[in-house]
């Protein structure tokens, strides 16, 4: 491929890239300093295009210049990386001290690299410290990205892990024979329209990769918007519905028992009234915390609506229902959420029903029957337990906050 060409399509990869990558910074705010940094990235590239192309003969009066760009270029991806998993660059100074080493090689040690043994040195410490930058989004950031999106999240790391291996081919080179990596690195024959190919690659690789990655990110709040209540953290009524039916079916399928919880706060609206909806916001955020932070991972709880919970609550049967709920009522009054004055310290009111592994009863009898029996605590004086049992009527009633 002749010179001019393979620059040009080079400049309009990485180009169409760095647009990309603006529109993100412009468009997403959360996802602003990974885009900016990976547009950065684009820049450094472009730049080292340029310079490998547009120099006639040897890559020696140039080869500091390059080094930094590569180097500049490994520091911005892998800080990019970093704010896009973690929300911030989590190691600067790292990055920073890798790119000093490197560029202290590519620089200081130019004017002393006559020998063959100066200048490989110099090579083994600008890639060493290339290696440890590619190496360091691989090791410290597969777990976060797998968590966040599954084993195809291990492909955006594919780039560095394919660049750190082709670095350490090199070294294993450079230290086995010197001599021959040194001349071949000073010669010159196509005016490097061929280093431009993996560069190319790589690049595009990495940056697909990770709009992809952007893309996705977008895709997976946006279905948990769906499912999750903004406020509370918790399922939202329609999502919680069909966990319930699901829930069921399966515990019908095992002949296991379940049970389910209505959850009131009392006097709601008292803390309305002294704290402004504000105050009331902050209160049902701190009791779903805490309701997320005591359940079981097999158990689901929902927002009913307003300052309603419900709970679905695998394998407990009537017996062992209200000794469970009991305890999670001890940890909302030790959670100490705090409450407007003059209000009372928070509690709630639980009505509970359970169904065996036998019954056939549905979802929405479920619920009306818990709700029949949250109503009776409530009736009863508020913060307290009270087990729906015959007698109750089993449907929905306006009831006091």
């Amino acid at each position: 491929m002749q010179a001019p060409l393979a620059l040009t399509l080079a400049l309009v990869q990485l180009g169409l890239f760095a647009l990309c990558w603006l529109g993100v910074a412009l468009l997403m705010k959360a996802q602003r300093p990974a885009a900016l940094l990976f547009m950065a990235a684009c820049l450094c590239d472009a730049a080292t295009a340029w310079l490998q192309v547009t120099q006639v003969g040897s890559l020696r009066p140039v080869a500091a210049g390059l080094m930094t760009l590569g180097l500049g270029s490994a520091a911005l991806v892998g800080a990019g990386a970093e704010a896009f998993v973690a929300g911030q660059i989590r190691h600067p100074r790292a990055w920073l001290g890798l790119l000093a080493l490197g560029a202290a090689a590519a620089w200081l040690m130019q004017p002393l690299a006559s020998s063959t043994a100066a200048q490989a040195l110099q090579m083994g410490l600008y890639q060493g410290s290339f290696l440890l930058m590619l190496l360091l989004p691989v090791v410290g950031l597969q777990a976060p990205i797998r968590q966040e999106f599954g084993r195809l999240g291990w492909l955006a790391l594919l780039p560095f892990a394919v660049m750190s291996l082709a670095v350490l081919a090199f070294l294993l080179h450079l230290l086995l024979q010197p001599q021959a990596v040194v001349r071949s690195y000073a010669a010159r024959e196509d005016q490097g329209a061929s280093s431009l190919i993996p560069l190319a690659v790589i690049s595009g690789l990495f940056h697909i990769a990770w709009l992809g990655l952007t893309v996705g990110r977008q895709v997976l709040r946006a279905g948990r918007l769906a499912r999750i209540d903004g406020l509370t953290g918790l399922l939202r009524r329609g999502p919680f519905e069909t966990e319930l039916a699901d829930g069921l079916a399966l515990a019908r399928r095992l002949r296991q028992p379940v049970t389910l919880a209505f959850l009131d706060v009392d006097h709601f609206k008292r803390i309305n009234d002294a704290g402004g909806h504000a105050a009331g916001d902050r209160v049902l955020a701190a009791l779903g915390a805490v309701l997320q932070r005591v359940l079981r991972s097999t158990d689901r709880c929902g927002r009913w609506g307003g300052e309603e919970f419900v709970l679905l609550l695998h394998g407990i049967d009537a017996s062992q229902a209200p000794a469970t709920l009991q305890r999670l009522a001890r940890e909302i009054a030790q959670a100490d959420i705090a409450v407007p004055p003059p209000c009372a310290a928070l509690t709630v009111s639980i009505g509970h029903a359970t169904c065996s592994g036998s019954s056939e009863a549905t979802g929405a009898e479920l619920v009306a029957r818990a709700d029949a029996a949250m109503y009776e605590a409530k009736r009863r004086g508020r913060n307290t337990i009270v087990a729906h049992a015959a007698g109750l009527p089993a449907a929905l009633h306006a009831r006091p906050s």
